[in-house]
């Protein structure tokens, strides 16, 4: 039996949203990031860094929520999730990568300082360096994305789960994608997937 430990809110979501994909059975450990309970002895055990996801697969302990994507499309998917070239899974990679080293600070930064953080603490200057951060990179993806359903080899694979998830963060922090025309009908089709409503903080807004 797989069992997952995190929130739906945190990056465990984007596991959330490959096991929904691929119609995994697992049992989902809700542990919060930021209470006690991620400090408990039997979770340090599994995440030494009490962070969020773990993912618990027979003998195999798995953290970080991408390498975890990555494994389960491997073992589980049959294809699905994946490609079939070499060079197409390297872009997977690159776009799993992209989404995470470019964009996903910046739209954390997003939904943390206009929506779940006290409004005392609130900084509009981490806003707008934020905003600031995300439009280069929107601009790349948007222009990747011109003529495009899905990221990499004309499929549905674990990269869009990736950048959805992602993105989904700036979503939540009302960032204005219209500009991004592509990006934006990109992610409004990645996020109505049935799989993709598998947690409260992937729903479009």
């Amino acid at each position: 039996m797989i069992t997952l430990y995190g929130i739906e809110w945190s990056r465990a979501k984007y596991v959330l949203f490959t096991l929904a994909e691929l119609g995994l059975d697992f049992q989902h450990v809700r542990i919060n990031p930021f209470e006690k309970e991620k400090n408990a002895p039997e979770y340090l055990k599994l995440n030494p860094l009490a962070q969020v996801p773990t993912l618990v697969d027979g003998d195999l302990v798995l953290t970080e929520a991408m390498a975890i994507n990555f494994y389960l499309s491997r073992k589980y998917g049959a294809g699905k999730l994946w490609a079939d070239r070499l060079e197409d899974e390297a872009q997977i990679y690159k776009w799993s990568l992209f989404a995470v080293t470019q964009m996903e600070t910046a739209c954390v930064d997003l939904i943390m300082h206009r929506k779940v953080l006290d409004a005392k603490i609130r900084n509009p200057a981490i806003v707008q360096a934020a905003e600031k951060k995300l439009l280069k990179p929107l601009e790349v993806l948007n222009n990747h994305l011109a003529g495009k359903d899905f990221l990499v080899a004309g499929k549905f694979t674990v990269a869009d789960i990736h950048m959805a998830g992602v993105l989904s963060y700036a979503l939540g922090g009302e960032f204005d994608f219209s500009p991004y025309h592509e990006v934006a009908r990109y992610l409004d089709a990645i996020l109505s997937r049935p799989s993709g409503n598998c947690s409260p903080s992937l729903k479009k807004r």
